[in-house]
């Protein structure tokens, strides 16, 4: 296994603006209140995805400085994917990526 990466994240001035939360990485759907419930009680996250975890383990054990940028398309409730704001979010992590890359 390679060492830790000196700097993660790296040193990036727009990477540093960016609001930082805690997130889990999760292998199944919180849709219902029960399953909500229990993991908001039991981690207290902010935001949750179901790749973080792997893209940071592999980033981590390669030795290479890494961030997770993330644009929120839908808040954890009981399942409404009406609700979802996809085009939003993926329009924000697009502009957001170009800010990050030329900076």
């Amino acid at each position: 296994m390679s060492p830790p990466p000196e700097s993660s994240p790296p040193p990036n001035a727009t990477l540093a603006n960016l609001r930082a939360v805690d997130g889990i990485t999760v292998s199944t759907v919180h849709g219902d209140e029960a399953s909500i419930a229990a993991v908001s009680e039991r981690f207290g996250p902010d935001v949750e995805s179901m790749e973080g975890a792997a893209f940071m383990y592999c980033c981590l054990i390669h030795g290479v400085p890494f961030a997770q940028v993330r644009a929120v398309s839908n808040i954890v409730e009981r399942r409404n994917r009406g609700a979802w704001k996809l085009p939003e979010a993926i329009a924000a992590l697009g502009a957001e990526g170009l800010r990050i890359l030329e900076s």
